[in-house]
């Protein structure tokens, strides 16, 4: 059911061992997906301008848009799939090994000196398999874990996946100079090996998801549907009232994602450009914020299973908002405290708040559906990417570039009186 409520008790219980290593298992997938977008995200688009000597509207206007769009069919198309697999090795382990492709299209992009193969790597051969791994891997949540436990392991799930982040980010800093480098060959070999690296991670994490993660029998499974049944079903209104819940949470998570891409688009950009600040103070604050994540996920995650998902959302999303109003007063006043008080807050409002945004969505994902509504929810993360990098580079050329974490807190504002209005999935007596 969409709306299912647990009636909870005093004290919550811990994972079992089993579903503990299931959750870190999911946790080395979605490490996999964050490090291997990443550098999709990054290293391709350095590659076109860098190596082929393309503009910025090859990558702007052509690639991008096309791989986000295909990402976006591809997640439902995906998750309708594997809804109905009725395979002896379960229904979305088979998808996992999509990231096989997926890290060859990677290493190809690599080796292509083409545009449009380039294109036809990252649209089409990625675009396509990646996606299948992606919605495989988040639904293997709320298929494994059930609803009194299911904050936690989305807290527990994000510091893995954050993990990816920081050994992307490392790689990429580590490399930054041979990345821009004037010598073409040097340019070159740098995005080979670490599109390599990235391929190769990709393959090995689904690989070993495949042999590690086990599946709900498919004898307990009810009767698979056809896709023209479940693309029928989807458009059934009376169905989707039941799912009003659900479209509830994507549209409060849109406004606050739409947030976050109103910062990331040119996050680095201000970072490498803006900041009034050497490399020294900037990796000491970047050191500081990430040792305050890390243990945050896991935190946000146990307060989400402790006092609901809706209780403590609100004031939280409002104290990151406050933080975002402030970092422009650290870039101006080239105040370095506050640039460090500030950092920890910057990265769990873009990176942290998910752990509770996820768990929401996953409990009123429906049962026997959810990886065509997780499909569904990816609309979360492709629209507010373009919305949100639109409004922001507006903003950032009008106004200065400062000013998109301004405009980020007006969203993340914004998204409170519409998470107000989602309904409590985990309620707790007192």
């Amino acid at each position: 059911m969409s709306d299912e409520v647990l009636k909870g008790r005093d004290e919550l219980k811990g994972f079992s061992r089993f579903i503990l290593f299931q959750v870190v298992v999911i946790g080395l997938l979605w490490l996999a997906d964050t490090f291997f977008y990443f550098f999709e995200q990054q290293i391709f688009n350095t590659y076109i301008t860098n190596v082929l000597l393309l503009s910025d509207i090859a990558v702007a206007a052509v690639m991008v848009p096309l791989s986000a769009t295909v990402g976006l069919i591809m997640n439902f198309v995906w998750g309708i799939f594997s809804d109905n697999t009725r395979s002896k090795y379960g229904r979305r382990r088979p998808y996992l090994l999509l990231s096989i492709l997926a890290g060859i299209g990677m290493i190809l992009f690599a080796l292509s000196r083409n545009y449009i193969f380039c294109i036809i790597y990252d649209v089409l051969l990625i675009g396509i398999t990646a996606n299948g791994v992606s919605v495989a891997s988040r639904s293997l949540i709320p298929d494994v874990v059930d609803l009194e436990h299911r904050g936690r392991a989305n807290g527990i799930v994000q510091f893995v996946s954050n993990i990816g982040l920081i050994l992307g980010l490392i790689l990429f800093l580590l490399t930054r100079d041979a990345l821009a480098s004037e010598n073409i060959a040097t340019t070159f070999e740098t995005h080979v090996l670490l599109l390599t690296i990235g391929g190769s991670v990709y393959i090995a994490c689904g690989i070993i998801g495949f042999f590690l993660i086990k599946e709900q029998p498919v004898s307990e499974l009810p009767p698979k549907k056809k896709f023209s049944e479940e693309i029928k079903e989807l458009f059934d209104l009376k169905l989707l009232k039941e799912q009003n819940n659900f479209f509830r949470v994507i549209l409060a998570s849109t406004i606050y994602q739409t947030g976050i891409g109103s910062v990331m688009a040119l996050l680095f950009i201000w970072i490498l450009n803006d900041l009034p600040f050497g490399m020294t103070e900037l990796m000491i604050a970047i050191l500081i914020g990430f040792v305050v994540l890390f243990p945050s996920v896991i935190f946000l995650g146990r307060l989400a299973d402790k006092y609901g998902r809706k209780k403590l959302l609100p004031p939280i999303i409002l104290i990151i908002a406050i933080a975002f109003f402030i970092i422009p007063v650290a870039q101006l006043t080239e105040n370095f405290i506050i640039f460090v008080i500030v950092t920890p807050f910057m990265l769990i409002g873009l990176l942290g708040l998910n752990t509770n945004i996820n768990t929401w969505a996953q409990d009123t994902l429906p049962v026997h559906k959810r990886g065509q509504f997780y499909g569904i929810f990816n609309i979360t993360l492709t629209i507010p990417q373009i919305i949100g990098g639109i409004l922001g580079g507006i903003v950032s050329v009008v106004f200065g570039r400062f000013n998109i974490f301004i405009l980020a807190a007006i969203f993340f504002i914004a998204s409170i009186p519409l998470f107000l209005y989602v309904k409590e999935t985990l309620e707790i007596e007192e």
